[in-house]
């Protein structure tokens, strides 16, 4: 029995799109049951409680063998999936699996990235078995670009000539669901998975070409002034550690400390190529 985490935002989403596709039946834990509301239509069973509550998790663990850990990005993420692991390893888990990031690396100042670290560690110690699924760049970020871009004919961001490999949330869930629900699951325990779509890797101006491609007019990159940028998205962001983790993260890439790097992990697992950056883009266009 699977315990999914995260079901309302967009990896767990996919996840669960991706089971319910493949016929599986599996639990999810919510904090919020009426946002979920829509899962338990679709037989989903819900268990309402925190992460950080033991017991509301140690009620959700109960008959699992292998559970998920996806969080959104946030100050409070680093408490919660260490609570979480620890409870689950108290608990007797077997398998966990979780979302992580190809930017999680030693050496990184990040916040983000740090916090992944953090949990990463604390599963290897745990005693459990452990799968990493690190998608890179998502190409959800690009999701309001085109319209952007036919108002502006810019894509502006603070990149520098910075570089990435990107990444469909849906392929990500899709990687997650199989590699769940694979009839041999003991070749992904300890497995670190760094996954990318298709594309090669790129750089901001071949972004923004590829958008203008699919909008039908030019659109050029405009490497913008960071704290400009960042004052610009400050509302979609929960708060001001929110806004400032992602203002840290883009700068690690607008200086190179993490270019983008295009791996076949997904290819090869999955037997077929992920959504291509401009497959998506046509599909927000």
């Amino acid at each position: 029995m699977i315990l999914l985490t995260g079901i309302t935002g967009n990896i767990g989403g996919a996840t669960a799109r991706a089971l319910l596709d493949k016929g599986v039946k599996f639990r999810a834990i919510v904090r919020n049951p009426e946002k979920a509301a829509h899962w338990a239509e679709q037989g989903v069973e819900l268990i309402t409680g925190d992460l950080r509550d033991e017991d509301a998790v140690r009620a959700a663990l109960k008959g699992i063998d292998r559970a998920v850990l996806v969080l959104p990005n946030g100050e409070e993420q680093e408490p919660t999936e260490l609570a979480f692991i620890a409870t689950a390893r108290q608990a007797g888990l077997p398998w966990l699996i979780k979302l992580s990031s190809p930017e999680a690396i030693r050496g990184t100042s990040s916040p983000i990235p740090l916090a992944h670290i953090a949990a990463e560690d604390a599963m290897m110690a745990s005693g459990m078995a452990w799968t990493f699924v690190r998608p890179s760049f998502y190409m959800q970020n690009f999701r309001s670009s085109p319209a952007t871009c036919r108002q502006t004919g810019k894509l502006s961001m603070p990149m520098g000539k910075g570089t990435v490999a990107l990444t469909s949330t849906e392929d990500a869930g899709d990687f997650i669901a199989h590699i769940l629900t694979d009839g041999n699951p003991a070749q992904h325990h300890g497995q670190c998975y760094d996954i990318t779509g298709p594309d090669p890797v790129m750089n901001f101006h071949d972004i923004a070409k590829a958008i203008g491609e699919v909008i039908g007019q030019e659109v050029v990159y405009d490497d913008c002034d960071p704290a400009a940028f960042q004052e610009a998205i400050r509302p979609f962001h929960k708060n001001q550690w929110h806004s400032d983790a992602v203002a840290r993260l883009f700068a690690e890439i607008a200086d190179d400390s993490t270019p983008g790097h295009k791996t076949d992990t997904f290819q090869k697992i999955m037997g077929r190529p992920g959504i291509s950056l401009r497959e998506y883009l046509k599909s927000v266009a």
